[in-house]
């Protein structure tokens, strides 16, 4: 890994409803709770949007995981709630 290499993205996923977007925000805040140094994720809502910002200096195989980790998630809780 390079000394001082950062990567930083942001995510704006728009949904049907903030009540969805909130309902996501349950589901994906469990799995970030213990997240390894050099990672941050913040997830919030913007109204009917999902805004995901990530911070990493791991790498970009960590960099490129964990955002496909999360919209893995997003498309399973999303598939799930759909199904109420």
């Amino acid at each position: 890994m390079l000394e001082g290499f950062n990567i930083k993205t942001s995510m704006k996923i728009e949904f049907y409803s903030k009540k969805e977007v909130d309902t996501l925000i349950k589901v994906l805040s469990p799995d970030n709770v213990c997240v390894p140094e050099g990672l941050k994720i913040d997830i919030k809502s913007e109204n009917k949007y999902l805004v995901i910002d990530i911070f990493c200096n791991k790498g970009i195989g960590t960099f490129l995981n964990t955002i496909d980790e999360i919209l893995e998630h997003v498309s399973l809780s999303r598939t799930v709630t759909s199904n109420d």
